[in-house]
């Protein structure tokens, strides 16, 4: 997906109609989706491979031109269809006025899915594990997810989800689920109250569903909690009072699985998805993980901490 920021003033009135008139003084294009993921490996200095689609537009040859930029690989991206495109106009204090969308799904009938599926089923023997980005799209199907969790199974490779909740419990089996609150309510079917024993319940449930090893679930501006052996693990955000919390959950799923990956502690874990997935939320739109700003914010953290 592209991602695009329109910045601007609102001074006037449309003499059109009765709306305001924004003047545009900048403008930003970031890639966003499964590639903002991927952004975040590369930036922690870790070798990834990108799998996905995009369409054979000025939006695709810009998500492709940054992807090369920053020296991550492009064979497993094929074009097909219409890039996503999402614009959002923004003022100057930072106030989101709108968002349109340029979108055509129509992955389900893609005649390239089946090639795509072998690029990915190819890789996955010489991977340490993988991550599905579920955006709901239609590219990950039922036959997709099995065929991907198969191969993945049998040549043991952990499988890190970001879902949706279409596809919620086709994930069976897997090393880690990181669904956000609205999702996992919608999964349970009930509100999820943010005290630790209803997460708790809650978390416990979900893995009966799926039978996830860790589970996370990211609460938005309430931090996130982890489930993991029966075990909850809660973080509170910092307060904020408009925290932008687009590419958060992106910055979370990324650094989690790579911590999960080199088996850090659970309370480790928890620190450093909340603190990635805060400092997302400091900045205007999609913005993948830094690694320098993580470390200098968590040193200052433990600095105060000793103190």
């Amino acid at each position: 997906m592209l991602d695009r920021y329109l910045f601007g003033d609102i001074k006037r009135k449309s003499t059109e109609a009765p709306i305001d008139i924004v003047d545009i003084h900048d403008n930003q294009e970031k890639i966003g989706g499964a590639a903002n993921v991927a952004l975040s490996f590369k930036n922690l200095n870790t070798n990834i491979s990108l799998f996905g689609f995009v369409g054979d537009d000025l939006a695709g040859k810009k998500i492709i031109s940054e992807l090369k930029k920053n020296k991550i690989s492009t064979t497993g991206i094929l074009k097909d269809g219409i890039t996503t495109l999402k614009t959002r106009i923004i003022t100057s204090k930072k106030k989101h006025l709108a968002r349109f969308d340029v979108e055509k799904i129509n992955y389900e009938k893609s005649k390239r899915k089946e090639e795509l599926l072998k690029k990915i089923t190819s890789k996955i023997p010489k991977v340490d594990f993988l991550i599905l980005q579920d955006y709901n799209k239609g590219l990950l199907d039922q036959h997709m997810i099995q065929k991907i969790l198969k191969e993945a199974k049998r040549y043991q490779k952990p499988v890190m989800v970001d879902p949706k909740e279409k596809n919620f419990t086709k994930y069976q089996g897997i090393k880690l689920i990181k669904p956000n609150l609205k999702e996992a309510e919608k999964l349970l079917k009930q509100k999820i109250e943010l005290t630790n024993k209803n997460l708790k319940k809650a978390c416990l449930k979900i893995q009966k569903k799926i039978k996830s090893d860790w589970i996370i679930l990211t609460l938005g501006k309430h931090g996130l909690c982890i489930f993991f052996e029966g075990e909850l693990y809660r973080e509170h955000a910092l307060p904020k009072k408009t925290p932008d919390v687009t590419g958060a959950g992106d910055n979370v799923i990324c650094m989690s699985s790579l911590a999960i990956f080199h088996k850090i502690s659970i309370q480790t874990i928890a620190e450093l998805s909340n603190m990635s997935g805060r400092l997302a939320c400091d900045k205007i739109g999609t913005n993948p993980i830094n690694y320098y700003e993580l470390i200098t914010k968590l040193k200052k953290i433990t600095k105060k901490n000793d103190n």
